[in-house]
C-alpha cells in the first residue's frame, strides 16, 4: 500500500493534512531511511519508524549544520563514531598556527578544523536529543575533532580527522600499519627526465624563512623523507612544458612533496615559496587524491578518493 495510507490507518485520529506535515518534515523513516513522497510503497515486512517532534527537529538542524559545511566547499567523504575524513578545498587553512592567522579584514581566518568542530558539536547534540527522547542516557563527553594529519593551506584534497582522543592517538602512532595507500597528484614545472623513481632526504625547518631544507645526510634535527613519484603524462603549454605526476608517501612530512620536487628541478608549479617560476592554474597544483587505510577498529578498509579540481582538469584538458 502507500505510505500515506498505512499512515492514516495507522493515525485514524490524525487528518490527512496533518500526516502529510509528518512526511514533509521527515518525520517519517522506512527501514532507517527517511521516506517524505505520499505514495512511497510498503510491504509487511518494511520497519516504519516516526521520530518525535524533537528528534526531527534536531535531524532537520544537523542536516543544515552538513549544508554549512559543504557551502565551504567541503565534502564528507567518509563519517562515523571514531573518524571523519573530508576533501578540503584549496586555499583553505586546516588549522590556525600558534602565531595566528587572521585575513586581510583584522578577524580571524576561518580554518577546517574550527568548521568541522562546529558540525561535530551539533552532531553531538542531536544525538543527546534523540537519546533524551527514547529514554536513553545521552552521551554528554566533550565532541570535538583531532587532527590525524595536515596538508598545506594551497593543498586540495582528502584529510582525516579524528572524533576522539583514543581514535587519533591509535592511528596517528599507527600511521604506516594501517594506511595502505596515499596518493597525490602534481603538476611540475617542466620535464621530469626519470619516468618513475624515489627521492629520499632529510628535511629540516629553517626557523627564519620557515622553509624546509632538504638535506642528503643525516642531520640533527631533520626527519628522514621518502617519496616515490610516477610521471602521468606531459603537458605542453606554448613553448613550456609541464609535468602530471603521481607521488606516493612512506613518509608524511611538512612539505615534503614540495621541497623534494623543487629538489630534482621540477617544482610544483604555482610553489613560489619553493622556486616555481609559472602559475598556470592560479594555485598551488598539488592535490591530495586519494587515502585508503584500514579502520583501526572495525578493521575495514576505508577508501576516500577526491577527484581532481576543475582548474586541474581545465589544464590537462
Amino acid at each position: 500500500m502507500k505510505l500515506i495510507d498505512y499512515l492514516r490507518e495507522k493515525y485514524p485520529e490524525s487528518s490527512r493534512t496533518a500526516i502529510k506535515q509528518m512526511l514533509e518534515k521527515g518525520r517519517v523513516l522506512v527501514n532507517g531511511e527517511q521516506r517524505t513522497a505520499f505514495d512511497f510503497p510498503v510491504k509487511d515486512s518494511d520497519r516504519i519508524t516516526l521520530l518525535s517532534k524533537t528528534v526531527s527537529i534536531a535531524r532537520a538542524t544537523l542536516t543544515e549544520a552538513r549544508e554549512e559545511v559543504e557551502a565551504e566547499g567541503i565534502r564528507i567523504l567518509f563519517e562515523d563514531s571514531d573518524y571523519l575524513v573530508v576533501d578540503k578545498p584549496a586555499g583553505l587553512l586546516t588549522m590556525s598556527s600558534a602565531r595566528g592567522s587572521k585575513a586581510k579584514s583584522g578577524h580571524r581566518e576561518k580554518t577546517l578544523y574550527a568548521i568541522l568542530n562546529a558540525y561535530v558539536k551539533e552532531g553531538a547534540r542531536t544525538k543527546r536529543k534523540e537519546d533524551l527522547a527514547e529514554g536513553r542516557t545521552p552521551d554528554r563527553s566533550t565532541a570535538k575533532v583531532w587532527i590525524v594529519h595536515r596538508i598545506d593551506r594551497g593543498t586540495s584534497g582528502v584529510l582525516v580527522f579524528a572524533k576522539n582522543e583514543r581514535a587519533k592517538d591509535l592511528l596517528q602512532s599507527k600511521w604506516r600499519d594501517f594506511v595502505e595507500e596515499r596518493e597525490y597528484i602534481a603538476i611540475l614545472e617542466r620535464k621530469v627526465e626519470k619516468e618513475s623513481g624515489a627521492i629520499q632526504s632529510w628535511l629540516l625547518e629553517n626557523s627564519k624563512s620557515l622553509k624546509m631544507l632538504s638535506l642528503p645526510e643525516e642531520t640533527p634535527g631533520a626527519q628522514l623523507a621518502i617519496s616515490h613519484y610516477k610521471v602521468l603524462d606531459y603537458i605542453h603549454k606554448g613553448k613550456g612544458i609541464y609535468t602530471l605526476t603521481s607521488f606516493s608517501l612512506l613518509t608524511g612530512r611538512k612539505n615534503q612533496i614540495r621541497v623534494h620536487a623543487a629538489s630534482i628541478g621540477n617544482p610544483v608549479a604555482g610553489d613560489e615559496k619553493y622556486g616555481a617560476q609559472t602559475d598556470p592554474i592560479h594555485r598551488l597544483a598539488l592535490h591530495a587524491k586519494s587515502l585508503v587505510f584500514r579502520h583501526p577498529f572495525t578493521g575495514k578498509t576505508i577508501r576516500c578518493v577526491s577527484p581532481l579540481p576543475e582548474s586541474f582538469e581545465r589544464f590537462i584538458r
